[in-house]
């Protein structure tokens, strides 16, 4: 998935909403998110896109037992949140198709 931006208002609002997994990574600076975000979506672990929506994709990453959840709208990513492996099993049966 290249082409794929991460804005600094994707950062701000996963620092202000998601810093979870941010605290979890000890990742400290906008720079250092975005770095890893790029990762993230060049090397995800498993890609779905959603059920209803044409432009939106889940790309996934494995955090010892969690995934983090990057959702890009478009070529545009706008947010990463952690999910349990219940959230997951949940989201690829009913929300999730294989890309």
């Amino acid at each position: 998935m290249h082409d794929l931006r991460v804005s600094r208002r994707f950062v701000s609002h996963v620092i202000k909403r998601h810093k979870d997994w941010i605290e979890m990574l000890g990742l400290e600076t906008g720079e250092e998110i975005t770095n890893f975000i790029r990762q993230v979506l060049k090397n995800p672990d498993k890609i779905y896109k959603d059920k209803i929506r044409d432009d939106v994709t889940y790309l996934l990453k494995r955090l010892d037992s969690y995934f983090l959840c990057v959702v890009v709208v478009g070529k545009i990513a706008v947010t990463a949140y952690l999910i349990s492996q219940e959230k997951y099993d949940k989201y690829r049966k009913n929300r999730w198709v294989e890309r």
